[in-house]
């Protein structure tokens, strides 16, 4: 049995180190700017994306709201920043390269409404699908689950979801702990 747990892990290990070199070659690199919608939970709202050139990180600063729950609404900013450890060209969609990638990344949050104010600060994890065109431009979808590792809002704090003191004998919160996150939007590639 350990034998094939350290086979696996080797394997894994060897993936990970060759294939994103072998798949950066046919992937845009350099500046790109552009925007998304996203929905999920809890948040929703609009993202300005971008990268600079000679980083390798996909930076978003987000309009953030809260529109679907009568019971609380709210506004805020957002911003993330994500790094594709792994980039993979999956073919051809007609005249668009398909490809695939993923990478960890943070993610942290304000949010204030009446009576209500939030702070999150998470790992994430994008997974993402891109259709480039002409390698200039590139549609996406990215599903991104993020893990909080701090919320505070204004019934308390939470680290990993588990409140710091009594908050009425509930001390664990899902909704503190994980958010999902599914955008969909384009970007331009310079």
């Amino acid at each position: 049995m350990l034998k094939k747990i350290t086979l696996v892990a080797a394997m894994i290990l060897v993936l990970a180190a060759a294939m994103p070199k072998k798949a950066e070659a046919a992937y845009s690199d350099g500046a790109a700017i552009g925007a998304s919608l996203f929905f999920g939970y809890p948040n929703q709202g609009l993202t300005l994306v971008g990268q600079f050139k000679g980083v390798p990180l996909m930076f978003g600063v987000q309009a953030v709201a809260n529109l679907f729950n009568n019971g609380y609404q709210y506004f805020g900013i957002g911003l993330t920043m994500d790094w594709w450890g792994l980039k993979i060209p999956l073919g051809r969609a007609g005249e668009s390269d398909v490809h695939f990638y993923l990478g960890p990344g943070l993610a942290a949050d304000a949010t204030f409404g009446s009576s209500y104010w939030s702070i999150n600060a998470g790992l994430r994890m994008p997974i993402g699908f891109s259709f480039l065109i002409k390698q200039k431009w590139e549609i996406f979808l990215e599903p991104a689950p993020v893990v909080n590792v701090l919320h505070a809002d204004s019934d308390g704090v939470s680290l990993l979801g588990i409140y710091l003191g009594d908050r009425n004998g509930n001390r664990w919160n899902l909704g503190h702990f994980l958010h999902l996150s599914f955008q969909f939007g384009f970007r331009y590639w310079f």
